[in-house]
C-alpha cells in the first residue's frame, strides 16, 4: 500500500503544472477581433448593400464579405466607424439567392468569429418575368388623353406605371401613376402619336434599385373603345378538353353557358392536372367572322394568367394567334384584338400559367366578337 501511494505522489510531481489546462491557454491565445451585429440585407440589380453594426473593439481595421464561390469584398474600417453601423454597398454580384459571411480583422490578421446573412440578389432573370399593367380602355378628354388600368390585386411589390408621351409642340412628357391608383391621365397629349410605358416593381422594402417591365409602345387608338358585337354562342358546343372537375359540376361547357356564376376548371380532386397540359376546343358550328375573343375569369383562386388561342377550320390544322395575358379580375370581360379579322369555324383555349399556385385553371367564360359592320 505504501508503495502505491508514492508512486502516485511521483507522478503528480513529474506532471507539468499546465496539463490539464493547456488547451485553454492555447485558444485563450488566439486573438478574436470584435465581430458585427444587427445586420440588414439590402437587395439591388446584381449588387446589394450590408449594414452592420461594427464593434466598440478598436482593434478592428478592416471587414469582409465572402458570398458564393469564394467571392469576396473588402473594406477599411475606421476609427470613426467604431460602435456606429456602417453600410457597404457591395457591386457585380450574380443574380441568386446567397449567405455573405461577415468577418472582421484587426491590423495583424486575426478574424472574427463568423457573422451571416441570407439575401437575394436579382438581376436580368428577375427583370425579364416582370410584367406590365393592362389597359383597359383609352379615351380622349379635350386635349388629354385618359388612361384606364384594370385593377391589380395582391401584388405588394408594384410601385406604379410611368407613361411617356409628346405633347404638341413635340416636348416629351413623363407622368407616374401609383398602383393604387388606376386611371392616368397625359394632359395636353399629341393627337395621333404613340405612347410609351412601363410598371415598376420594389422586390422588397429595403431594396436599393427599382426594377421595371419592358417598355411598351403603343397607339393608343387601339384602345379607344369601340362598339363590340357578341357572337351568340346558343348553338355553340365543345368538341374537346383536356379535362374537367366532377365535383360541384365544374364541366366544360360551363365556359360557354352565358353565366360567369359557372365554370369550367380542370380536374384537381382525382388524378389532378398539371401545366402545361391544359385545353378546351370549341365549335361555333359555322365559320363566323371573328375581330376578337373575351374571356371572364371565375372568382377565387386558379385565375388564368396567361393562354394561347389557336384557330381552325375543319379541327385538324390550326394557326396560333399568339399568347395573350389575362388580368386577375372576377367575373369581367377581358377583350383581346386580333390584328386583323379572321373567319374560322373552332378555336381552342391553351392555358399556360395561372395568377397562383394552383395548377388547374379555370374560366367562366369564353367567346367571340365582331367590331363595327
Amino acid at each position: 500500500m505504501a508503495v502505491l501511494i508514492w508512486t502516485v505522489v511521483l507522478l503528480c510531481r513529474c506532471t507539468p503544472i499546465d496539463y490539464y489546462y493547456s488547451d485553454f491557454l492555447e485558444n485563450a491565445e488566439k486573438v478574436y477581433p470584435g465581430r458585427v451585429d444587427s445586420i440588414s440585407f439590402k437587395p439591388g440589380y446584381k449588387r446589394a448593400a450590408i449594414k452592420s453594426l461594427i464593434s466598440t473593439d478598436s482593434r478592428v481595421t478592416r471587414l469582409k464579405i465572402s458570398w458564393g464561390l469564394n467571392e469576396t469584398f473588402e473594406t477599411a474600417i475606421n476609427v470613426d466607424d467604431i460602435a456606429r453601423y456602417k453600410e457597404i454597398l457591395i457591386p457585380n454580384i450574380e443574380e441568386g439567392i446567397y449567405t455573405f459571411d461577415i468577418r472582421t480583422f484587426d491590423a495583424e490578421g486575426n478574424q472574427s468569429m463568423r457573422a451571416e446573412i441570407f439575401g437575394r440578389v436579382y438581376g436580368p432573370d428577375y427583370s425579364g418575368n416582370l410584367n406590365n399593367r393592362i389597359i383597359e380602355q383609352i379615351r380622349k378628354d379635350g386635349l388629354d388623353l385618359v388612361v384606364n388600368w384594370i385593377p391589380e390585386s395582391g401584388d405588394t411589390t408594384l410601385l406604379g406605371t410611368e407613361v411617356a408621351y409628346l405633347t404638341p409642340a413635340g416636348d416629351s412628357a413623363k407622368v407616374f401613376t401609383d398602383a393604387a391608383i388606376h386611371q392616368t391621365r397625359l394632359p395636353n397629349y399629341k393627337a395621333n402619336t404613340r405612347i410609351n410605358y412601363r410598371t415598376l416593381y420594389q422586390p422588397t422594402a429595403l431594396a436599393i434599385d427599382t426594377f421595371s417591365a419592358a417598355t411598351q409602345h403603343i397607339d393608343p387608338v387601339s384602345y379607344i373603345p369601340t362598339e363590340r358585337t357578341l357572337h351568340p354562342r346558343t348553338n355553340w358546343s365543345v368538341v374537346a378538353f383536356s379535362s374537367e372537375e366532377p365535383a360541384n359540376n365544374r364541366s366544360a361547357t360551363k365556359a360557354i353557358d352565358g353565366d360567369v356564376a359557372t365554370f369550367w376548371i380542370t380536374r384537381y380532386s382525382v388524378n389532378p392536372t398539371d401545366y402545361p397540359n391544359h385545353f378546351i376546343t370549341i365549335d361555333m358550328k359555322d365559320a363566323l367572322q371573328v375581330d376578337g375573343f373575351f374571356f371572364a375569369q371565375k372568382n377565387g383562386d386558379r385565375k388564368v394568367r396567361e393562354l394561347e388561342i389557336l384557330i381552325s377550320q375543319d379541327n385538324q390544322t390550326w394557326e396560333s394567334m399568339g399568347r395573350h395575358l389575362l388580368a386577375a379580375v372576377d367575373r369581367t370581360n377581358q377583350y383581346i384584338d386580333l390584328s386583323a379579322r379572321k373567319t374560322f369555324r373552332y378555336f381552342k383555349i391553351v392555358p399556360l400559367s395561372g395568377h397562383d399556385a394552383q395548377k388547374q385553371p379555370g374560366l367562366a367564360e369564353i367567346g367571340t366578337f365582331t367590331v363595327g359592320n
